[in-house]
């Protein structure tokens, strides 16, 4: 089983005011800054990762300087550690017998649905895309065994179902290679 971590996420419609909350929230705790920037389309997106009680000072910190311009947030304890390394950028390759792919319409879900995913079946997190070039929403890709990769994405499809933020999601057997690696 792999370890898990607290992530926080801050949405901002300001770009100006993310930037501006984003620092406020490295300063009010001792947080990881995991990412921040421009995301599509136009907002701002910061996610910071630490201790239960850190990520949520530096979150709350975080809103409160955004003010009107806040999008959303949310704290998600106990993430599965691949789902922080995706969160990163990190890629791994593997033998690739199935993909699955959940598309969500908020950064939020993406993230709930894909640590979900991950938690359901013996699934590789391949790729977690969250905002940018897409409008704004996200999407995870899965690979394994067909019946795992199925079990995962019925998982993450559900959770994203329930919050009325599932655009879609498909799982592909034996995808060919070209189309996996432009995923």
């Amino acid at each position: 089983m792999s370890a898990s971590v607290t992530i926080g996420i801050l949405e901002t419609r300001s770009i100006a005011r993310g930037a501006e909350a984003t620092d406020a929230m490295l300063k009010a705790a001792e947080v990881e800054l995991i990412r921040a920037g421009v995301i599509c389309p136009g907002k701002y997106l910061t996610i910071v990762s630490g201790e239960v009680a850190a990520v949520t000072a530096s979150v709350e910190a975080g809103a409160d300087r955004a003010g009107r311009a806040c999008a959303g947030t949310c704290v998600l304890a106990r993430l599965d550690e691949r789902v922080a390394r995706a969160i990163r950028g990190t890629r791994f390759t593997t033998e690739v017998n199935a993909a699955g792919i959940v598309e969500c319409s908020t950064v939020e879900t993406c993230v709930h649905a894909a640590d979900t995913a991950v938690k359901a079946a013996d699934v590789e997190l391949v790729r977690l895309r969250l905002g940018d070039g897409i409008g704004g929403k996200g999407y995870l890709v899965l690979t394994g065994d067909v019946a795992a990769v199925s079990a995962s994405v019925e998982a993450a499809s559900a959770v994203a179902a329930d919050a009325s933020r599932l655009i879609d999601a498909v799982v592909i057997p034996r995808p060919d290679e070209a189309l996996f690696q432009s995923l």
